[in-house]
């Protein structure tokens, strides 16, 4: 089973932030991961295990992946899908280094490695018969996503 890293602010797996929506596609069906369907400035791979998300120049600005049978996700050398939330939030937020992080269940952004945590949950607990909550989708973006989510919070 292959194994996609998260680099903060470059990559996760063969999907690299910066890239053109051409380049990112043959990339991941370079991987075995062909484009499943797109919506607008979006691409979705595997099942839409894997979420890309590409800005007006059509380049990739975020990055995200949920947990699924096909392939691992790692960051730090841990499963990110098989890591209580909390746990995994704590491994972030220490190698972020902007602390202090407080804990949010819903979804949160690690500022300097504009690292991105959604929707802790039971549900998705594959491998501990939902009884953890586990992230639904953890991402990376580039400093144009965090400019426009950072937008977007200030107008709420």
């Amino acid at each position: 089973m292959p194994v996609f890293e998260i680099l903060p602010l470059h990559s996760v797996g063969p999907a690299r932030l910066g890239a053109t929506r051409v380049e990112v596609r043959q990339a991941m069906d370079a991987s075995g991961f062909p484009l499943q369907t797109a919506h607008g400035n979006c691409d979705y791979f595997s099942n839409a295990a894997m979420q890309i998300e590409y800005g007006a120049d059509d380049k990739a600005l975020f990055i995200g992946v949920s947990g699924g049978a096909a392939f691992r996700v790692v960051f730090k050398g841990v499963d990110v899908f098989n890591l209580p939330a909390n746990e995994v939030f704590a491994l972030m937020a220490d190698a972020d280094g902007s602390g202090p992080h407080d804990f949010n269940s819903d979804e949160y952004c690690f500022p300097n490695q504009i690292l991105t945590l959604w929707d802790a949950d039971e549900q998705y607990d594959r491998d501990g018969d939902e009884t953890r909550p586990i992230w639904a989708q953890v991402g990376i973006g580039s400093g144009a996503y965090l400019a426009a989510i950072v937008a977007i919070d200030t107008k709420a």
